[in-house]
């Protein structure tokens, strides 16, 4: 083969990516140069979603000319920005990311890998989250919160569940997805459980390896919370609903504790990082209460533009 037909034959992986952080916003530069450097040869593009147009989207032009950036509005939402990049991908694999994870150094190859190992029909691989930024116990306060499920090690084979920042795609699923199904909301929560009910599985590996970088503030990290479990509460139960809206807010008093027991279980089963947890738990509480109340307002009031102002 030809360098000509090398450069031709669409590449093996297509990487989704929304550039939307308003803090640490740089970390995307780590996670284009991380993939530069993977190993294993494997072809890869990459696709970028940008709401921020700022002075790191001319960074990445100047320094990463092979990332191709798609230009939108401040209030385009994540699932916009990713379908709109999914509609440009021309890879046999489709893998979503964000803009402050870094992959390890055998990203894309433990991904090929996962794909090989899978069952036939095996719709999507996915991994685990690792902290990348420590230096303080908001740091690690902040990774429990968001990722603390993935923490490594993680299910290996067949699993419901997949971290929507570490996923990969065959291409084919998207083919029979409705647009609304992918914009509507984040796809692990819209489009995962039509995959699942369709008989195409999820396949989970502690190989596949991305490391949480974002070093959040108190403030963006709170209102981010508050904003997703809104987006989350206002979603969950549809129009015909009522009843269930109702007793959703009812329970919301004894929410925070269940949220705290949940969050604190699922670190202390993977057995590392307790002394890290230990002295993440005042702020955690805090959290997991700001989190209560995003829901409650969901469940009362709606997602409003919640889906937009998440990052």
């Amino acid at each position: 083969m030809t360098e000509l037909d090398e450069q031709l034959q669409p590449p093996t992986f297509s990487v989704l990516i929304g550039l939307v952080s308003t803090e640490d916003g740089s970390r995307i530069l780590e996670t284009l140069e991380a993939l530069r450097k993977q190993e294993g040869g494997h072809t890869y593009e990459v696709i970028i979603g940008d709401r921020r147009n700022d002075g790191i989207s001319q960074k990445i032009k100047k320094i990463y000319p092979e990332a191709k950036l798609l230009s939108f509005p401040s209030h385009a939402s994540l699932p916009e920005l990713r379908t709109a990049s999914l509609d440009c991908a021309k890879g046999r694999y489709i893998i979503v990311t964000e803009d402050h994870c870094v992959p390890s150094g055998n990203w894309l190859d433990s991904i090929a890998q996962a794909f090989c190992k899978a069952p036939p029909g095996t719709a999507a691989v996915g991994g685990c989250v690792e902290n990348g930024v420590h230096d303080t116990t908001l740091d690690w306060a902040t990774f429990f919160c968001e990722y603390g499920h993935f923490l490594a090690p993680v299910t290996e084979g067949a699993s419901m569940v997949l971290p929507g920042m570490n996923v990969a795609y065959d291409r084919s699923i998207f083919r029979n997805l409705d647009r609304s199904q992918l914009t509507g909301g984040f796809w692990e929560t819209t489009v995962h459980p039509i995959l699942l009910n369709a008989g195409r599985p999820l396949f989970s590996t502690s190989s596949v390896k991305v490391f949480h970088c974002k070093k959040f503030s108190f403030s963006l990290f709170a209102r981010q919370r508050f904003i997703y479990s809104r987006y989350y509460g206002g979603r969950r139960f549809g129009r015909g609903q009522l009843t269930q809206r109702i007793i959703a807010i009812a329970a919301t008093p004894i929410l925070p504790a269940l949220l705290f027991y949940r969050l604190v279980k699922q670190i202390r089963v993977k057995n590392r990082l307790r002394s890290e947890l230990r002295s993440a738990l005042p702020i955690l509480a805090i959290f997991v209460i700001i989190w209560a109340w995003g829901e409650l307002v969901g469940y009362a009031l709606g997602p409003g533009d919640a889906l937009a102002r998440i990052e």
